[in-house]
């Protein structure tokens, strides 16, 4: 594989980001608590907001892996609102395109996602959800320090099929 870069994605290119996203829900529709029917029909300016917010990487991030121009992954995290749970992100939005999985890019994303997140002293706690038969992110995530908590049962339906899901938390040592 050609050299792969972890980016931010400049808001003018948004339509890459909305092909990415929506490709990845309809590809992968058990790893996602948003459905593909969900965003189609997003405006513009939905993508947009999205990518502006990642730019400025205190409340939201969101980075992607690029092979030559194209687009080939994804990870994203928002940071709680609300006094109580303002130490805490949750990882949102992984992906990586079939074609490009094994050669190390979820993990070049994580790792890229951790460092940003090391950067604001206040988020002291990442938590995730991931769908319990998704065997390579679980490796992924357990392999970054992230802990399993619970189980919550039936968290997404995806036509008649129930999908469980991992409660996983990772606290940041801050000092």
């Amino acid at each position: 594989m050609s050299d792969v870069r972890i980016i931010t994605l400049d808001p003018d290119r948004w339509q890459e980001y909305r092909d990415l996203r929506l490709r990845a829900l309809r590809e992968e529709p058990s790893a996602f608590g948003s459905s593909y029917e969900d965003n189609v029909d997003k405006p513009e300016a939905d993508w947009r907001r999205r990518l502006e917010g990642a730019q400025r990487k205190t409340d939201e991030f969101l980075l992607f892996a690029e092979v030559d121009g194209r687009l080939v992954g994804m990870m994203g995290a928002y940071r709680d609102k609300g006094r109580k749970v303002a130490h805490i992100a949750t990882v949102v939005g992984v992906y990586v395109d079939a074609a490009a999985r094994g050669q190390g890019i979820g993990r070049r994303l994580m790792q890229a996602l951790l460092d940003e997140i090391a950067r604001v002293p206040q988020i002291e706690k990442l938590r995730l959800g991931v769908n319990t038969q998704r065997f390579a992110p679980l490796a992924l995530y357990l392999k970054f320090g992230f802990e399993i908590v619970g189980t919550a049962r039936h968290e997404l339906k995806i036509g008649d099929t129930y999908c469980d899901e991992y409660l996983m938390e990772k606290l940041l040592e801050r000092r």
